[in-house]
């Protein structure tokens, strides 16, 4: 595969290990190498390996095999050693805040709505026209427990591999996973991990994710190249622990600014020479946009306290964690687009350059005992900076910040306690965030799960300064903290579904307006009123034997200043399908339909020079149902998947849009797989 990405042209004085770093910097890339070279001396105070069972030297898997014929079982693993019975479960995945999952290699109507470029649930999104474009939204996006103010251009998280979807992993054979999925017109999407205990202490794992699609439409070729590599080790007398993650990612996008106005009224003509999308003008066909983004992050900790009776004494762990995420944004264009205005003076064509980076520090202590359950606090040192780098007008923005931070997770006798805060104590732009959360078992299986998010936010860094070469985009503002504070309750059960309940109150929103329909100019704005949002969610499933209906629907409704925060007042998505074994249980599949509808609203246009979705309270777009067909199978570890996307989309009278002069994409077959390899 080819990915057409334009040579990193990173200055050198921003490399991490150039040979002109000052004094200073040369100390912090020394404190980085003794940090690195600490395991080597721990390991000289290892006691000898606790006794008991350990896995074999040598396993000799024959193949995975179900525990049962029910489709949503656990996958097993047999082995000859009769003394090493290896279940799927022993396979498993753990998060950066260490919560623990099994690999998962069953067929669910879940894993339908996860076979995608981002490998997850989009129900509140809307893609555009391409494969691996971005998302434009139709709900509330929740937000990170971040303090640090990011950079901006919104639209590129939805391409981005962001840090929570990292993952760390403990397997005791070899384990590899395949995901590839077909795109546009040349093109293919493809996700490959491999992963693997050098030692039952000691984990590697490795992935690379790329995506290409030329697209139907003119100048929209969409190129993703994401390498990502994590490993774990834990000493002997499991004292000392250490993770380390490394990410490079590279995400170019031709952008064509969407239809023109004369192609819009051809594609909605529905004349046959039209259906050829190639033949609609757009915007313009010269501007591209880059990303290019670096992170790394590497933990270690040790534990001083420590008991053979864990139930009697505390549990005492110290340790220190260093954070590194740099990111490079550039849009370019041959010419410049009227649409935009004219150019900044002494200017012959745009270009325009970000650069961001965020490295934080922490040094934080872990306590856990019966008493007081499992308790983590951290103070934390920021250091970010802001600059454009083809402009003189506005300086660059440089900050040292602190936050102190924790959390706290407790049993009370049936009802399950969790609660995490970061606060900034120091500097303009770090935000604070509140959570906490209840889950208490009720009669006949039913659980509730209720809980606050307070939390408070930087804009971001292009809101508060950008200067591109357009005159009409450039600015300098000096904004308030976003401010959200959310109460939310859910009711659930096994058979029965899910019920959600959420209320959301927004204080100083930030976004950008255009206000102008004749113009595509933006304006960054911020509301001083306050918004309130209310969301109710349905999750249900119901079964007639080899027959299955699953659905999810959402209300949402706002108080007031529905102008700002455009959404539709329902999403619904359900599924109508035919899940059973064939041959002998040899093939399991599910096939049906699935369509998903919002209602109309003034949806939210894409803009490609800021990569965001901007707010146009002109144009109100009808809202239309999209109903796939699909045909999905599993054989051994190996899910296939074939997909009708869009069946009912009606070329003759063409109306849908993923935003204003986007076009949803029309009927389209894919296919693909996503297939574990254990050796």
């Amino acid at each position: 595969m080819q990915y057409h990405i334009k040579k990193n042209r990173i200055k050198p004085k921003r490399l991490l290990f150039s040979k002109s770093i000052p004094l200073l910097k040369q100390l912090s890339v020394l404190r980085i190498f003794l940090f690195l070279c600490f395991p080597f001396f721990i390991l000289a105070q290892a006691k000898p390996p606790p006794t008991g069972p350990q896995l074999p030297k040598r396993i000799n898997v024959k193949k995975i095999t179900p525990n049962s014929f029910n489709a949503r079982a656990l996958d097993s693993l047999s082995v000859n050693d009769s003394d090493a019975d290896i279940s799927i479960t022993d396979y498993l995945t753990v998060s950066q805040a260490r919560d623990t999952v099994h690999v998962d290699t069953t067929l669910t109507i879940a894993k339908y709505y996860k076979f995608n470029t981002q490998r997850r649930d989009n129900f509140a999104y809307l893609s555009l026209n391409n494969s691996g474009q971005a998302l434009n939204p139709l709900s509330l996006e929740v937000w990170h427990k971040e303090t640090a103010p990011a950079v901006g251009f919104k639209a590129k998280e939805s391409q981005r591999f962001l840090p929570h979807q990292f993952g760390y992993y403990h397997v005791p054979t070899p384990l590899s996973e395949l995901f590839f999925k077909t795109t546009q017109s040349q093109g293919q999407s493809t996700d490959l991990l491999i992963t693997a205990n050098i030692h039952p202490r000691l984990n590697y794992a490795i992935g690379y994710r790329g995506h290409r699609s030329l697209g139907k439409y003119q100048h929209q070729m969409s190129g993703r190249s994401q390498l990502r590599f994590s490993t774990r080790y834990e000493n002997p007398n499991g004292r000392y622990r250490l993770r380390l993650q490394i990410m490079n990612q590279k995400i170019s996008q031709q952008e064509n600014g969407g239809l023109n106005e004369a192609s819009i009224e051809n594609f909605e003509s529905g004349e046959d020479e039209f259906f050829d999308r190639e033949r609609l003008e757009v915007n313009f066909e010269n501007a591209n946009n880059n990303f290019i983004g670096k992170r790394y992050v590497l933990e270690q900790d040790y534990l001083l306290l420590r008991s053979n009776d864990s139930f009697m004494k505390p549990r005492l762990r110290l340790g220190y964690r260093m954070q590194s995420d740099i990111q490079d944004n550039r849009f370019s264009q041959d010419q410049a687009y009227s649409g935009y205005g004219d150019l900044a003076a002494n200017l012959t064509k745009p270009y325009d350059h970000v650069y961001y980076s965020l490295r934080q520090f922490d040094a934080y202590t872990i306590l856990s005992s019966p008493t007081i359950g499992w308790f983590s606090g951290h103070i934390r040192h920021h250091k970010y900076s802001y600059k454009e780098e083809e402009q003189l007008v506005n300086p660059s923005i440089n900050e040292d910040a602190y936050s102190v931070g924790g959390e706290w997770r407790k049993r009370f006798g049936s009802l399950d306690f969790r609660a995490s805060a970061e606060i900034g104590i120091s500097g303009d732009r770090i935000g604070n965030y509140v959570f906490g959360e209840i889950k208490q078992p009720l009669f006949s299986s039913f659980k509730l799960t209720a809980g606050l998010r307070w939390q408070q936010q930087h804009p971001g860094f292009v809101y508060e300064q950008f200067t591109s070469s357009y005159a009409d985009y450039q600015w300098k503002n000096t904004p308030e903290m976003e401010q959200r504070t959310a109460i939310f309750a859910q009711l659930s059960h096994p058979h029965f579904g899910k019920l959600s309940l959420t209320t959301t109150n927004i204080n100083n929103y930030a976004y950008y307006l255009q206000p102008d329909p004749a113009s595509l100019a933006v304006t960054p704005m911020q509301l001083t009123r306050g918004i309130n949002l209310l969301q109710l969610d349905l999750e249900m499933g119901v079964k007639w034997g080899v027959f299955h209906m699953d659905m999810k629907l959402r209300g949402q409704q706002l108080s007031d200043n529905k102008e700002v925060m455009p959404m539709p007042n329902f999403i619904g998505r359900t599924a109508l399908y035919y899940e059973d074994h064939w041959f002998e249980n040899a093939l399991f599949l599910n096939l049906g339909v699935s369509a998903r509808y919002f209602s109309s609203y003034k949806m939210l246009a894409y803009h490609p020079l800021l990569s965001a979705f901007v707010v146009q309270p002109h144009q109100k777009m009808e809202g239309y149902p999209i109903v796939n067909a699909f045909f999905n199978m599993k054989i051994r570890q190996t899910r296939l998947f074939f997909v009708f996307e869009h069946v009912n989309a009606n070329r003759k009278a063409a109306n849908y849009y993923s935003a204003p002069g986007y076009p949803y994409r029309d009927m389209l077959f894919r296919f693909g797989l996503v297939w574990n390899f254990f050796q």
